[in-house]
């Protein structure tokens, strides 16, 4: 498996997310360089907006669009009339 980047994330991307049987439409709201740590493929934070219900525990999820797949560690961060925020970091 090769390590994920930021530049595997293009803004504005939409995944679906499978959690129990369900699949949930999460949004790529920000993608942030962070500082160095010496992670291969480079550290960073995505930030994703979903529905405001159900609030997804924090997990790993698989995340999908298109033909890429992923296997993302998220935790959900805020709560607010646009639906939920949820964050990964890659450190």
């Amino acid at each position: 498996m090769t390590a994920l980047h930021l530049s595997d994330f293009p803004a504005g991307t939409v995944y679906t997310v499978s959690a129990g049987g369900q699949a949930y439409p999460l949004a790529l709201d920000k993608a942030q360089p962070l500082s160095d740590s010496g992670r291969e493929g480079g550290s960073f934070r995505l930030e994703f907006l979903g529905p405001g219900e159900p609030i997804l525990p924090q997990a790993t999820y698989s995340f999908s669009s298109g033909a890429a797949a992923h296997d993302i560690f998220i935790v959900p961060v805020s709560r607010d009339s646009g639906g939920v925020r949820y964050e990964a970091v890659f450190y």
